[in-house]
Order: structure tokens, then sequence, then C-alpha cells
């Protein structure tokens, strides 16, 4: 009887230094003391897919915002005349999306996932009504930027919500099928925005939002479950706030728009060195210096925690999705005015003549994920997506004015191809080696590196495009006037010019495309070198380390038992001879 007690107590504490070392360990979450506890409740079956299916919509509806602006850019300026906004009406989103992201991620860290997600989504169709009932053109500017905000929200809650719900060998396949949803949106965007445009008014971008919107509030508040296991982390409210880092999110905002000042003043409305477009690059420069000391001093409070950007594998993907964005970016708005502009296409079927790179961008997020859930590895698939992403590039950096249909179909299909291997990887890389706790914050500064590089370069390349066009019309055409040539828009010039003015302007048009394609070409290249230093290794595996007996776990288990059983037995032995001994 004594021996059976002393074996269920050996039993239970070797149990239960099994449940510490397993609650302790470096990848497993902190707030899961005892995984026993609470057992991970990861969705399965019709749950999963109706998860999905819910925050895959609400993605639709976010990204489609994201393009439809392009085509209905000359709607916009023909009824409010502000040429000078035009730059505005596209970065705003970006600019806003970049610096929200990481607050985001702080909110769905210390509150509830659910409420934060549905307060996205809110917060995008306040800035959709705003944009649509516009009165002026700083109506739509502010409305774009509270859908940027908003946007930022989804997206990055979207990225948490998967990595949250479903277990751990399926994110890299639902990652890569989220991210071909989005860029599925995002080239569907100009072609819906161009049909509303020309059929009804500019105007129904927006509005749209609203009767699709409302169902989607309806879907996430039936559908949308967070598992018990996920827990908020304990906080008050003054340390929510504090948490927020609002000193840096307001330094990266005003650097960001302090760049998107100089580069559309600088050549276009004002010469590079007028002394406000000077002083707006400087002032980007000390905001930006300054952003990086405030992050430091805010510690684990900091937008950008640098504990977790200090990883090797945090911030190489980090500048992996920085670079290869800027490619996908560039290419996504200038493809669209190289068809329009040069080959004389409308908007509609220039989004039709992009559904090759769409296919194939999807094709080969689905097919990465699918990789990575069977071998874990993310680096060789980076390293490969950017190769091809390369050699796709280099296909479209030579497309001139008389390119056949045959050769930028085929260049699409494979930087599509090559695109889609490797952008979502970073995320599913750096989600993947996280904390539990540290997810939302990461997942943040990912979405926000996807967004900077819109804002970013996308920026950059618009004042290369129309310093370079306006250099060659003022060279070749000096008759013909710069401020009509910019206001014509891509998709109008066969209408607004002829005959030798025409042949003109096309080619001042390929002139700033082609240095777009060469600034793509050279990101492509880098994010080559950058996938080198991204670390070579498996991701951890935390689904394992959840459940409450794994084999590794009950091996240990066993052989404790058989040793306290052994040194049970010496002691037994020990004290029956020193019995023996003393009669």
């Amino acid at each position: 009887m004594m021996a059976d007690g002393s074996d269920l107590e050996n039993n239970n504490k070797a149990e239960l230094d099994s449940s510490q070392s397993g609650s302790t360990s470096d990848d497993g979450p902190q707030e899961q003391k005892d995984p026993d506890e609470i057992p991970p409740d990861y969705a399965t079956g019709v749950r999963l897919v109706l998860i999905m299916f819910t925050i895959f919509v609400s993605t639709i509806l976010v990204s489609l915002e994201i393009g439809i602006i392009a085509t209905a850019i000359p709607g916009i300026t023909s009824d409010f005349h502000r040429l000078d906004d035009v730059g505005w009406y596209g970065s705003a989103t970006f600019i806003l999306a970049a610096s929200a992201s990481p607050l985001w991620g702080k909110l769905f860290k210390y509150l509830n996932v659910k409420w934060v997600y549905l307060g996205a989504v809110g917060i995008f169709l306040v800035g959709s009504i705003v944009a649509a009932a516009a009165p002026n053109s700083v109506s739509v500017i502010i409305g774009r930027a509270i859908q940027g905000c908003g946007a930022s929200g989804v997206l990055g809650g979207t990225l948490i919500i998967i990595n949250y719900v479903a277990a751990p060998k399926n994110h890299p396949l639902l990652i890569g099928t989220w991210m071909a949803v989005f860029m599925l949106s995002n080239i569907l965007g100009p072609v819906i925005g161009g049909a509303f445009t020309s059929g009804v008014t500019w105007r129904w971008c927006f509005w749209i939002n609203l009767p699709v919107g409302g169902p989607i509030i309806v879907l996430l508040l039936l559908f949308l479950r967070i598992p018990k296991h996920i827990k908020k982390v304990p906080a008050t409210w003054q340390e929510v706030i504090l948490s927020l880092d609002l000193p840096g999110f307001c330094l990266l905002l005003v650097s960001l728009v302090c760049l998107t000042l100089a580069l559309q003043w600088g050549g276009q409305t004002k010469a590079w060195n007028d002394g406000s477009v000077i002083a707006t690059l400087v002032m980007w420069i000390v905001l930006s210096i300054g952003f990086f000391v405030t992050e430091w001093f805010q510690g684990h409070r900091a937008m950008t925690p640098f504990h977790i950007l200090k990883l090797r594998t945090t911030w190489s993907n980090a500048l992996f999705c920085l670079i290869s964005y800027a490619a996908l970016y560039q290419v996504m708005f200038y493809l669209p005015i190289y068809f329009q502009s040069i080959h004389g296409q409308s908007a509609v079927t220039s989004g039709v003549n992009t559904l090759p790179f769409l296919a194939f961008f999807a094709l080969g997020a689905v097919v990465s994920g699918g990789v990575i859930t069977k071998t874990r590895y993310t680096q060789p698939y980076e390293l490969l997506g950017a190769l091809i992403m390369t050699a796709g590039m280099a296909l479209i950096y030579v497309l001139d004015v008389d390119s056949s249909k045959a050769m930028y179909i085929g260049a699409e299909v494979l930087f599509g191809f090559g695109v889609g291997i490797c952008n979502q990887i970073p995320m599913t890389a750096v989600q993947g080696s996280s904390k539990l706790e540290d997810v939302s914050s990461a997942t943040g500064i990912m979405v926000m590196c996807q967004t900077l590089s819109g804002a970013y370069f996308v920026a950059i390349a618009q004042s290369l495009f129309a310093n370079r066009m306006l250099q060659t019309v003022l060279s070749s055409a000096a008759h013909l006037d710069p401020a009509r040539v910019l206001g014509a828009g891509a998709s109008e010039l066969q209408d607004v010019f002829s005959g030798d003015d025409l042949k003109e302007v096309i080619n001042a048009y390929m002139v700033g495309i082609k240095d777009v394609f060469t600034f793509s070409l050279a990101c492509a290249a880098f994010a080559v070198l950058l996938s080198l230093i991204i670390p070579f290794k498996r991701l951890p595996d935390h689904g394992k380390k959840d459940k409450p007996a794994t084999e590794e776990a009950a091996v240990e288990r066993e052989k404790k038992t058989e040793t306290a059983d052994g040194e049970k037995e010496k002691k037994t032995e020990t004290a029956d001879g020193e019995k023996e001994n003393q009669s």
C-alpha cells in the first residue's frame, strides 16, 4: 500500500515537472502556465471554413480600395479640378495604413480580438462614407486616410486571427490563400473602379462598400469565435494607452507626409532646389531618426518592440518584405498605366490583361503555402521566388511601345508566379517563430513593412515617372503644355492628343514607365540578396507543445517514474539491511 502510494506521488511529481517544463519553454506562450488546464481548441471543418470565409470577405472589402482609386482619379480631378492632389488620393491610404499597423497590433494584444476587428471594419466604412460624400478634394483625401487606418486593422487582424484559430501546421497554406485573395482584390480594383467611373460615377467606388460591409459585420458577429486558450494580455487602461506609443505613431505619420510632399512637389510643381522641397526632405530624415530613437526609449511599449525586431528572423524577413513589395506595388500600379497609355486600352481591358499575373500569383502563393506546410522551411522558397520574380521583372523591363501581347503576358506570368511564391512567406516565418504573446506585435510590424513599402516606393515611383516623362516632353515636344500632359491621364491620351503630338507623348510615357520598371528590377534583384541572410531553419511547431501528452513527454515521465522507483527500491533495501545488522 505504501509503495503504491509512493509510486502515485512520484507519478504526480513527474507529470507536474513535465507540465512546468512545457509552460516555461521559450517557444511557448507565457500566459499558459499549464497547457493541461486550457487545451488548444483550434477550429476545424465547417467552423474553420466559416471563419476563413468571413475574414477573407473582409479582406476583399478593404483590398479592393487599394487599387480602385487608380481608375477613379480622372473622374475625381474632373469634378474638383485639383491636379496637385492626384498623388494624395492613393498615398493617403498607404501613409495611414503604414503608421497605424503596429498600433492595431497592440490593440489586438491587449483588447478583445473580435471587437477590435469589428472596430477596424467600422472605421473603414466611415472613411468610405466620407470619401463618397466628399464636397471637395480635401474631403476625399481625408476619407482615403480614414480608410487606410481601418484597412491596416482589418489586414493585420485577419493574419492574427488565422494564427489564433487555425492549427500551426495549417498557417502557411491559409496565409498563402489569403495572399491570393488579397491580390485578386487588388487587381480587380481598377477594373471595378473603371466600370463605376465610366458607367455611373466615381463616388460609387466608395458607396459600394456600405451594402457589402453591412453583411460582413453580421457574419463576423455570428461566426468569429476566438479559442478560449487565446487570452488577452492583462493590463490597465493606462498601460494600454501608454503601450500604443502615440509619440512614435505621430513621428512616423508626419515623416511620411513630409516625404510625400517633397516627392509630389519636386520637379513637378516646384524645383528640386526650392526651399519647401528641401525643408520637407530634411524634416523627413530628422523625423525618421526621431522615430527610431523614440522606439528605443519606449522599450516594450514601442510600436516596433526592439526585443522582437532585433531577432534575425524578424528583421531579415521585414527587410525582404519591404523590398519585394516595392517591386510588386510598382508593377501593380504601372502595368495598367502601360496598357492604357501605350496600347490605348480601356481601364476594363487593361484589368482583364492583368488577369494572367493574378492567376499565377495565386498559384504561386498556394503552392508555396502547401510546400511550407509539409517541409516547414521558409528561406529556400523566398530565394526561389525572388529569383523567378527577378527574371519576370527583367522581361517586364524590356517591354516597349511595340511589344506584342504574347510578350507582356509571358512576362506577367513569370513575375506573378515568382511574387506569389515568396511574398507571403515573411509573414508566415515571423508569426511562426514568435511567442504567442508577441504574435500581434510581430504581425503589426510585418503589415507595417508591407504598407510602408507602398507609402515609400509608390510615391518614389510616381515622382520618378512624372519627372522623367516631363523631361522627355520638354526636350522632344517643347510646344506641349506639361500641365496638360499630366492632367490628361493615361486612359485619355488618345482623346486629348493626336498625330505627332500623341506619338511624342506616348514615347515620353514609355520613358517614364521604363524608369519605374528599372527601379522595380533593382528592388527584385536586391530581394534575392536579402533572402540569403534569412535564417535557414524549420518553423517551430508550437502545436505539438500544446498537446497534454505527447510521445516525448510520455517517455520522459516513464523515465522519471522508473528512476523514482529504482531509488525507492534502493532505499528500501538499505533500510532492510540496516535493520538486519541491528538485529
